[in-house]
């Protein structure tokens, strides 16, 4: 499976720790979406980091996709929810390791 397909897969069962397992241990996951609601950007550092912040997220429904659809290799969309407001977004990963983990992987509204 390639890694954008991992990621749509384990966001939408909300597995945070294959989540942060996707990354590499100094991984970047940048969320540009969440300016649009009442919450600000997400700028996470780390496969530690990004585990436990949708760990949270997770448990407590704040965050979730729908209708996601693979584009090309590095690219996907789906719909997020942020605590109730919907986003239209476009996930991009812009560095994998040598290995396919993920290295940088932004989500900006579409």
């Amino acid at each position: 499976m390639k890694p954008i397909e991992q990621f749509l897969e384990v966001i939408e069962n909300k597995d945070f720790t294959a989540l942060g397992a996707l990354f590499t241990p100094d991984g970047h996951y940048c969320d540009y979406c969440a300016n649009g609601t009442a919450q600000h950007e997400y700028h996470l550092y780390g496969k530690e980091a990004i585990s436990m912040f949708f760990r949270n997220k997770f448990l407590f429904r704040q965050y979730s996709i729908m209708g996601a659809a693979v584009l090309d290799d590095r690219h996907a969309e789906f719909i997020a929810s942020f605590g109730g407001y919907n986003i239209m977004a476009i996930v991009t990963l812009q560095q994998l390791s040598e290995d396919g983990h993920i290295k940088r992987l932004t989500v900006r509204p579409k």
